[in-house]
Order: structure tokens, then sequence, then C-alpha cells
């Protein structure tokens, strides 16, 4: 058997460790590229500068339980309808570090809620039910009218 070429040891020896990490990398890497593509994004509240709500700034406990209320709603499922009947939309910006944030919600009733999320030029639509974002969402509102 005609022995190993030295080259072949040293290529071995950067090349696997190279394979390794790119089959395998670390997971603060992959969650900072994955949350680029999540459709409903996690809220982080240290990174919170604002969230407006309808035109209102919501501060301390509001903000805490919007913020909680909107990380635990749970998606259902993208490309639904803007319901035709329900014309009163509320609009969401939320500010977290560099990122801007800006949805229009529909309120359906019995803790269903359609998103809009507008990415630039683009909008994603999709539905999320928690009976306590829309809860706190109605609690935002200015007039009793506006939710019925």
């Amino acid at each position: 058997m005609p022995p190993i070429p030295h080259w072949l040891v040293y290529a071995s020896a950067v090349v696997l460790p190279l394979g390794a990490f790119l089959l395998t990398p670390p997971s603060l890497l992959m969650n900072k590229l994955i949350s680029k593509f999540e459709i409903h994004p996690k809220l982080e509240n240290p990174q919170i500068s604002s969230v407006n709500v309808y035109g209102t700034e919501l501060r301390g406990r509001d903000r805490d339980r919007f913020i909680v209320a909107f990380n635990n709603a749970d998606f259902l499922f993208e490309y639904g309808t803007i319901p035709a009947l329900n014309k009163n939309p509320i609009f969401i910006r939320v500010k977290q570090g560099k990122r801007m944030y800006e949805f229009t919600a529909y309120l359906y009733g019995d803790g269903m809620i359609q998103l809009v999320r507008h990415k630039g030029k683009r909008q994603v639509t999709y539905r999320v039910s928690s009976e306590i974002l829309e809860l706190v969402l109605q609690s935002c509102i200015r007039d009793a009218w506006w939710v019925t």
C-alpha cells in the first residue's frame, strides 16, 4: 500500500472541520437566519423601543401585555383573505432595534385575528388565534362601536 500524501492530510485537516461547521452551524446563527423569513415574528421586549396600536403609544403594563399576547398567539395559516365586512382595521407599528414591523389587524371574534404584515412593498396575510391578543387590541380601540 502506497504512503498517504502529506497534502491530503493537511487538506482533510482543513476540510473536515469546515464541513462539520457547515453541516451543524451554531444555533445563534441559524436563529438569526430563520427569523428573517419568519411570517409571525417573535417580539423581544428589551429591544422594543415603541409599540403603536391604532395611533396610540402603548407604555408600561399595556405594552408588556401586548408583547406577551402577540408572542403567544398561535399561527394558523398563511394566505387568508381580508374580510370584506370588517372595514375597521387596527394599525399596529412595532419598532424593535433597527427593524420596523407594520401590521394591519382585523378582528373576527372568538380569538381569530387576521394580520397583514407589511414588508416594504409586499404584504403577507396570515391568521393567528389568541383571545388574549384580541382583548388587548379591543382595549386599545378608542370607540366602543368600532368593535361591533
